[in-house]
């Protein structure tokens, strides 16, 4: 049996460190890679406080994995302007620190990259995309060892053909130094040898993969047997509290560790989200299911502990009503609609989490407590029908038209 490579490999992006594909697209090889027992080292960029030494490790879920930012302003998608305008406000906190334009702070994160490789054993480099090449070249000078150029973009493919010179420069220089280049696809290999001359044979084509795993709501109970699961369900947007539900997971964790915070949703706050978790701390915690329906949101209710709505404007609440028909021990914003219609469900504004921590807490360590007033809030909810609901409905029809 061969020895298995140590890989040092350099991205925009990891999950939960993500705002698009080539996250996903990095973490999906990063596991693949771990699980074959490839040991990895995997650094990114990301802007640290300025009290923090140029890199710092990050918490993740991937096994045999680790991972490590490196202070930088490169952000994933960015782009010149963008990058003048992150640049301008925070260059007074930090003068002469990051570099001037995007294409300064790309070979500024190079050479960081370069230093951080000389504290990591590696047999070879493995590079995503042109933010890191330089970094990926600038480390394979200080080891010698061999370097992997991945392109999943090339900036022709970015811009339609208004090239940024520069950026092509680095992605030809990338391209070029590199042992190998891995293309996504056919399509890319015949696009770098058109555009950047790199010969065919040295191209090798490695199509992304996907997780065939459908999310189920059950499989969280196996995976979490004994544990206990906090629900929250509705669009990440700022108008449901999310970010005030994750405050309150975190001061809930401190005296039972043993909980998992379950979020049913997306929207405009989704990866905003994803990145707190990760600030607090407790990304292995909190589990990001996206948008559900059907089955298996009556699953997800019906698995839960206790359900949480945060709302910090709720004109009703529908979702917790269904948590409640889910015999679901609940707790609602006093800022809601629905608080007005069931008395058997825990109440805080939203803005408190410790006092919305401490009604998690007692949820979870009182059930027989707390099942009995879920019990009670079932029978409260039998009387808010949709049927009556369309009945009231019909009463200020005739109303207004008689």
């Amino acid at each position: 049996m061969h020895k298995k490579p140590k890989v040092l490999m350099f991205g925009w992006e990891l999950p939960p460190y993500n705002t698009g594909g080539l996250g996903v697209a990095c973490y999906g090889m990063a596991k693949g890679l771990s699980l074959q027992g490839i040991p990895l080292a995997f650094a990114l960029p990301k802007r640290l406080s300025i009290h923090v030494p140029f890199m710092e490790i990050l918490s993740h879920g991937l096994q045999g994995v680790e991972v490590t930012a490196i202070n930088s302003l490169l952000k994933a998608y960015t782009h010149e302007e963008s990058y003048t305008q992150y640049y301008e406000e925070v260059k007074e906190i930090s003068p002469n620190y990051y570099g001037d334009s995007l294409y300064d702070e790309t070979l500024r994160f190079g050479e960081m990259g370069a230093l951080w490789s000389k504290q990591q054993d590696h047999d070879l480099i493995h590079t995503h995309d042109w933010l890191t090449y330089q970094a990926g070249i600038k480390a394979k000078a200080v080891s010698g060892k061999p370097l992997i150029a991945h392109i999943h973009a090339t900036e022709y493919d970015r811009t339609g053909g208004a090239v940024n010179t520069q950026i092509a420069e680095i992605e030809y220089q990338g391209l070029n130094q590199a042992d190998k280049v891995i293309a996504v696809s056919h399509y890319t290999k015949k696009i770098v040898n058109k555009y950047y001359s790199v010969p065919l044979e040295k191209i090798h084509v490695v199509h992304n993969g996907v997780d065939l795993v459908d999310f189920k709501p059950q499989k969280i109970r196996k995976i979490f047997p004994h544990d206990n699961i906090v629900l929250f369900v509705g669009r990440l947007t700022f108008q449901k509290g999310v970010e005030y539900f994750l405050e309150s997971a975190k001061k809930v964790l401190k005296t039972n560790p043993n909980t998992v915070f379950v979020i049913v949703g997306n929207g405009d706050l989704y990866q905003k989200l994803i990145m707190k978790a990760a600030l607090l701390d407790i990304a292995d915690r909190v589990i990001f299911t996206g948008f559900l329906q059907g089955d298996q949101l009556k699953a997800c209710y019906e698995m839960a502990d206790a359900f949480v709505m945060p709302s910090v404007s709720e004109p009703y609440g529908i979702v917790a009503l269904e948590a409640l028909a889910a015999k679901t021990p609940t707790i609602i914003s006093k800022q809601s609609g629905v608080s007005e219609s069931i008395s058997h469900a825990l109440k805080v504004d939203f803005w408190d989490t410790a006092k919305m921590a401490e009604m998690i807490t007692t949820i979870l360590d009182y059930p027989k407590i707390a099942n009995k007033m879920a019990s009670q809030a079932l029978r409260e909810t039998q009387n808010l029908t949709w049927e009556k609901t369309a009945d009231k409905i019909m009463s200020v029809y005739d109303m207004t038209l008689n």
